[in-house]
């Protein structure tokens, strides 16, 4: 099949931070991927459009193992941003939000995973792999935060 263009197009992207650290297990763990899977993960993100050049700021965090309790292994810190520019010809005003929200933090969101295996990938437990989020949670919490603020 041949793919279509998005009106979204990522202008630009960049890693602003990256942090790692790794703690030693007490014991030899027998099944790694049972501790990546109990990792807390943090996600936070805003927008800014800029006006005067039509242009979406994108900024996401994504903090894994980052709670006062850690659990044993990594303990890792991404933050990128991304800037996206948006056709807006011919689009609803519903499509228009979905490109420029949803979709926009879900990409950062594939750049920063990709960021996490390449900075745990000569790490002692192997390549980190952030699993697949709902967004649809996601964009939830954050709804019920900025209410409750």
């Amino acid at each position: 099949m041949l793919a279509q263009s998005s009106a979204i197009k990522l202008e630009h992207f960049a890693v602003l931070q990256s942090h790692y650290e790794f703690e030693q297990p007490k014991k030899e763990l027998k099944n790694v991927q049972k501790v990546f899977d109990a990792y807390e993960i943090d996600i936070d993100f805003a927008h800014h459009d800029e006006d005067e050049d039509k242009t979406i700021h994108v900024f996401v965090k994504i903090g894994v193992n980052q709670a006062k309790k850690t659990l044993p292994g990594y303990k890792l810190l991404v933050e990128g941003v991304g800037i996206f520019s948006l056709k807006e010809e011919d689009l609803t005003e519903e499509k228009i939000n979905n490109l420029k929200f949803y979709s926009t933090v879900s990409i950062i969101v594939g750049y920063l995973r990709n960021t996490l295996s390449g900075i745990t990938a000569s790490a002692p437990f192997g390549s980190y792999l952030l699993p697949a989020i709902d967004m649809q949670h996601l964009f939830a919490q954050k709804g019920q935060n900025e209410e409750a603020n």
